[in-house]
């Protein structure tokens, strides 16, 4: 069989008629899950009062809502809608009496930053900043309506 001759040649792979169509597909899928999620998910509603004019907790809350609830849940109790979902030990309730990884606000920084191997509490230090950190961990000592520490105020 000789290349040179065009009329030999067979191309391999999907007739890119039907690969259009495919791609088409998966764009009109991925649209349709795009409006889907906007017109389902639900818009954070305001503060509460309690930390309304604090904006550290403001700002630990607005993260919180955008990335800690669908595992810990809106109160933080661990009923997040993945929670069950998810390997490794049950997701931490940071309402408890107790914190399983400690309460002082450098462990739980550090929680927050680096995650916790063989659970499913994934590292967020390259993802948030260290001010934001902080935010996010004065607003579970206010989920778990602890006294914020001090040391979580200061820059």
């Amino acid at each position: 069989m000789s290349t040179d001759d065009p009329s030999e040649f067979q191309p391999l792979g999907i007739d890119p008629t039907v690969s259009r169509n495919i791609f088409l597909g998966m764009l009109a899928l991925l649209a349709g899950g795009l409006l889907a999620y906007n017109l389902l998910k639900r818009p954070m509603g305001p503060p509460p009062k309690e930390i309304a004019n604090d904006p550290l907790l403001v700002q630990g809350r607005t993260i919180f809502q955008t990335r800690c609830v669908s595992c810990h849940g809106e109160t933080g109790r661990g009923d997040g809608p993945i929670s069950g979902n998810l390997l490794g030990p049950k997701v931490g309730n940071l309402t408890a009496e107790q914190w399983k990884h400690g309460d002082q606000p450098e462990q739980v920084q550090e929680v927050i930053a680096k995650g916790v191997e063989g659970t499913a509490m994934s590292p967020w230090g390259n993802v948030l900043d260290p001010p934001e950190i902080k935010a996010v961990a004065a607003y579970l000592y206010f989920l778990g309506k602890r006294p914020i520490p001090e040391a979580l105020r200061t820059p």
